[in-house]
């Protein structure tokens, strides 16, 4: 038996095909990394691992927030590390910072 098909038939389909990836690469989402909402120094708790971290400049905090970095170290806006310090828990004080076992950079 042999199939026939309609003259350009074939060539639709592929359009069509063709024109559905399009469409689906175009307008699909951006991939994120995840899509937990952030606090307002702009940072979340990762629930699988429990680790806190922030992404991003934060929002200020009266004066600047004050960050603590993964290593402890307590950075006021003062602070030639503070730009630096991208992974951090933020503070609304230096004392704050202190209080949670945070220490001053040497």
């Amino acid at each position: 038996m042999v199939e026939h098909q309609i003259p350009g038939a074939r060539a639709a389909s592929i359009r069509a095909a063709a024109c559905a990836f399009l469409l689906t690469v175009l307008f699909a989402p951006a991939g994120s990394g995840h899509p937990g909402g952030l606090n307002a120094q702009g940072c979340h708790n990762n629930r699988k691992t429990g680790e806190h971290h922030c992404h991003g400049s934060p929002a200020p905090a009266r004066g600047g927030a004050v960050k603590k970095s993964r290593s402890g170290i307590c950075h006021d806006p003062s602070s030639q590390y503070y730009a630096q310090t991208l992974n951090f828990t933020a503070y609304e004080s230096l004392e704050a910072c202190l209080n949670s076992g945070g220490r001053l950079p040497r």
